[in-house]
């Protein structure tokens, strides 16, 4: 089985470098600070669709993509931490004989690097994420893609993550769906998008998986 696994929100908590970035990239625009709820919808869709949903024209949300990467890119990136307990379960899926791959609608680059960065990037066979340009950002996107280069067709894959756009990327393509509740998903987000399971602490995560590997083996 193919386990794609979401990044910000599922394995780590990258809260803090995001919004000290957007505020940044806000500040220098002139603009009126974000609430905490504006700051924490942008974690999950692409940087592009959250600035241009402010009312940003498209000239300006280049602008204000631009200034948020020139903070994130050397600094933001690193203020982050690996949710407790999800190094051991990444383990524990590997040993289950898991195939695990990152899909997130981060840039493929600082995914790489974070995973770098916590000693995570031993347990993917590889990242898919999106281009720097956002010609792949969307979360369907990039579960295609990710099953594309792993070879494997949708019902023999499973999407793993914090919000309505994995558990609706798995669906449209066939996959299985968990939703993890220690993210960044409203109340009642993950349901609403018909999430087939949710789990409310990493740990919960290889034995669910396991289950899915079972029937999908039987």
């Amino acid at each position: 089985m193919l386990v794609l696994v979401d990044l910000d929100g599922t394995l780590t908590d990258p809260f803090v470098g995001i919004a000290r970035s957007l505020n940044y990239a806000i500040d220098r625009l002139g603009m009126t600070p974000l609430t905490t709820a504006q700051l924490r919808g942008f974690i999950g869709p692409p940087l592009h669709d959250s600035f241009a949903a402010l009312g940003l024209t498209g000239s300006q949300t280049d602008e204000a993509v631009r200034l948020y990467r020139e903070r994130y890119t050397d600094t933001g990136l690193f203020e982050n931490r690996v949710y407790d307990g999800i190094e051991s379960s990444l383990i524990q899926l590997a040993s289950d004989g898991a195939r695990l791959v990152v899909a997130t609608s981060k840039p493929t680059q600082f995914a790489e690097r974070v995973l770098e960065h916590f000693g995570l990037d031993q347990y993917f066979e590889f990242v898919a994420g999106a281009t720097m340009d956002g010609s792949r950002g969307h979360k369907t996107d990039v579960v295609r893609f990710a099953l594309a280069r792993a070879g494997c067709d949708g019902p023999a894959a499973v999407m793993v993550g914090d919000r309505a756009a994995d558990v609706i990327a798995a669906h449209a393509v066939g996959a299985g769906s968990v939703g993890v509740s220690w993210g960044f998903a409203e109340p009642g987000e993950l349901e609403a998008a018909g999430a087939q399971t949710i789990v409310t602490s990493p740990g919960d995560l290889p034995p669910v998986i396991r289950t899915a590997l079972a029937e999908l083996q039987a």
